[in-house]
């Protein structure tokens, strides 16, 4: 059986740095825990932390360039740039 998502509107916003979502909090980093991250390619104290329901301890890592995305029931999570844009358009 395949489905379909329903069409419905969602609120994003592309997190760059702090400052520009609001409840992203800094992950705290030991100057010699401080590398590269796999994902994106910034370093570790570049990264936040947003509070979620799916996260590790109720967070979730948050890497820049990545998408906060408000669900239908308030709740928000961090989606990869490229995901993204393959999964959403602009209204």
């Amino acid at each position: 059986m395949k489905y379909i998502k329903k069409q419905i509107i969602i609120d994003a916003t592309q997190w760059i740095k702090f400052g520009d979502v609001e409840g992203i909090k800094q992950r705290k980093v030991p100057e010699h825990f401080n590398s590269r991250c796999s994902k994106c390619g910034h370093f570790t104290d570049e990264h936040g932390d947003i509070e979620t329901l799916e996260g590790k301890n109720g967070a979730q890592e948050v890497c820049p360039g990545d998408y906060i995305i408000t669900g239908i029931n308030g709740e928000r999570y961090p989606c990869k740039p490229d995901i993204f844009i393959k999964t959403y358009d602009k209204f």
